[in-house]
Order: structure tokens, then sequence, then C-alpha cells
């Protein structure tokens, strides 16, 4: 099958019904229990066949740690080696073993604290977006995990949505919107200058990316105003306005969870967001995220 090649409409949509079957009510029941981790990030073969079984139908997975109090780093790459994933992102604001800690920053008396420019370091909502969607494209974000570590006292709710569903609406609506937002430079990030130096020169991408076997979907994409610069055809404008209104629809493919103390997600980098949040004094909400440039594996062996 190959469900991204524009010219193969059978197959879109063969896969297109498919992939939409997922969301049934009952399907989604039991896509919300989380699938249980050891403390040490192992899972046993069962689980470890449900989690990459829920990657391939919805690119991300839940999941819980029942002994959480000891699930840490070491966890994640160890959770991490056994659905395939290696390489990890060594953005900015990760610690020397390129794992980051997101917690609000913003009071932080430490003047090197890079973190504290950044939005996701602070209690701030975070509107939809893919991670490392200013990275270049030969260090593009992939996959991801982010484990809930200390939950917010109140908010903080994540969102998911699968990057296949909004091309699959997307498409429905215009193919000639998917062209568009596969052109290699209608998203363009401005560089990043700290102090006067280039830490981040500019980048240009796709919103889609497309393997070439027509078979894997990637999405770069952010809904911030700010620090984009979208190509100004009027077809790209139209697709733009159609992208927008599909994450703001209170759609059932859209995943609304608050992650608890213990839990988190595994994903071929989805499209996600945060609401706003309150820490209590002295128990600031702390995640534990590690990115990476390779995609979850599709098979148990």
């Amino acid at each position: 099958m190959q469900p991204f090649n524009l010219s193969d409409h059978p197959g879109f949509e063969s896969w297109a019904e498919h992939k939409l079957s997922l969301y049934s009510q009952d399907r989604l029941r039991g896509f919300m229990e989380p699938v249980t981790i050891a403390h040490d990030g192992q899972l046993s073969a069962d689980n470890l066949s449900l989690l990459i079984e829920r990657i391939k139908g919805y690119n991300f997975c839940l999941y819980s740690v029942p002994d959480h109090q000891r699930f840490n780093s070491d966890s994640i790459r160890q959770l991490s080696q056994q659905i395939g994933l290696q390489a990890l992102d060594a953005n900015l604001c990760a610690s020397e073993d390129l794992i980051s800690i997101i917690t609000d920053t913003s009071d932080s008396q430490e003047n090197s604290d890079k973190r504290k420019r950044y939005i996701p370091y602070s209690t701030k909502a975070l509107s939809w977006h893919t991670d490392g969607y200013y990275n270049p494209f030969h260090q593009r974000v992939q996959a991801f995990v982010l484990h809930c570590q200390q939950t917010a006292s109140a908010g903080g709710e994540n969102g998911f949505i699968d990057p296949e569903i909004i091309y699959l609406q997307l498409r429905r609506e215009n193919p000639v919107f998917i062209e568009a937002l596969c052109a290699d430079d209608v998203m363009r990030i401005p560089q990043n200058i700290q102090d006067g130096i280039c830490i981040r020169p500019e980048t240009a991408s796709s919103v889609f990316q497309i393997s070439d076997d027509f078979s894997v979907l990637a999405m770069r994409y952010s809904q911030r105003k700010r620090h984009i610069i979208w190509r100004d055809d009027p077809i790209t404008q139209q697709a733009l306005e159609c992208l927008q209104g599909l994450l703001n629809e209170d759609a059932i493919w859209r995943i609304n969870y608050r992650l608890q103390n213990g839990q988190g997600v595994i994903c071929n980098n989805v499209l996600h967001r945060r609401n706003a949040y309150e820490d209590d004094p002295g128990q600031h909400r702390v995640y534990i995220r590690a990115r990476y440039y390779n995609r979850i594996r599709s098979t148990v062996n």
C-alpha cells in the first residue's frame, strides 16, 4: 500500500478508511489504557508487541510505570533502545546526556540557564507543534519520549494528534493543499542569534515529508505566530487556514490527556500541545524528554 502517493487515489481511500476506523469509541477505550513499563525501562514481550502495534496505528502510545520513583534518564534510554531509538538530539537545553528536564525556570537565579528564554520552560501554554521543527533537515526530530516525573498542581493537560490524520483530512479537502505543504521551502525559520552569535542558522523545509516508497509520512510544523515565515501564495495560505481549522476542531482524533506521575508518551513526533499550568510552592511540574533522529521501529524483531 502507498497511502501517501497522490496519484494512487484507491490506495489512499482504503488506507484512510482503515485509519479513521481506529478512532471508534471502542478502540479508543483500549488505546487510552497505558502500556505498563518497568522502572528500569524494560518491557515484557507482550507489552513490547502492544506498544509497537499502537504506534503503528496511531504513531504514539501512552505508558505507565508503577514503581515510578525509580524511573530516570537511564530508564528512558533502556526503553528507547528496545524500540530502535538510538540517535539522541543534542538540542540547546539538553543535559550532558542529551536528555532534557522540562520544568518552569522563569524564577531561576542562574543567569547561565539557557532554558529561561524558551516557552516550554515556563508555565505558559504551548500551541500545536512538532518537536524540533526548527532543526536542520539532516537533524530532524523523528521520535521522542516524554515522561511525567511530577505533575502540575493544576492544568498542564497535553493534546496529541497523529500527523497522518491531518494529512488525510487536508487531502480529502483538496489534494492541492498537500502539494503546497510538501514544498521544501514552504516554512522558513529565521536564524537564532544570542548575544550577537548565531547558534542556529535559518532553516527551510516542507510541512509534510514523504518517504521515497510513499509508505511513511512525517511532519514539521508550529502554530506559533512569531519566528516563522510561510510562503505567501494563495494556495499555501488556504492550506494553512484549513490546517489551523483542523487543529482547533474538537474531533475524536484529537486526544487530550493529563499525564500523571510515572506516565508518559512515546511517539513518532506527533503534533502536540500543552495547557498552561500552576505549580505549588516548592513542587514544580517536572517532565523528562528525549528526542531522536530516527523513528520507532515497526516490528518487534
